[in-house]
């Protein structure tokens, strides 16, 4: 089972993407932009995932927006 949550926004450049669970990464939006971000949320987001046996992966095209994919593995349903 796959959970996809995507948005319309700014997006992430591509050369950013594999840095996007590291702890306190905020890329180039987080450090242009006036928002105060603080690269916490994804990286709490996939140590979440881990210790769930969930996989999480983001796909991003900038000016466009994000695509985050989570997926559950079949053997964690059939637990339930």
């Amino acid at each position: 089972m796959i959970l996809y949550i995507e948005d319309n926004g700014i997006g992430i450049k591509k050369e950013e993407l594999p840095r996007v669970f590291e702890k306190g990464f905020t890329g180039t939006n987080g450090r242009i932009s006036n928002k105060k971000s603080t690269g916490i949320g994804l990286y709490l987001c996939k140590k979440l995932c881990d210790k769930l046996g969930l996989k999480i992966e983001v796909d991003s095209i900038y000016g466009e927006g994000t695509k985050v994919k989570i997926i559950f593995p079949v053997r964690s349903l059939t637990k339930m």
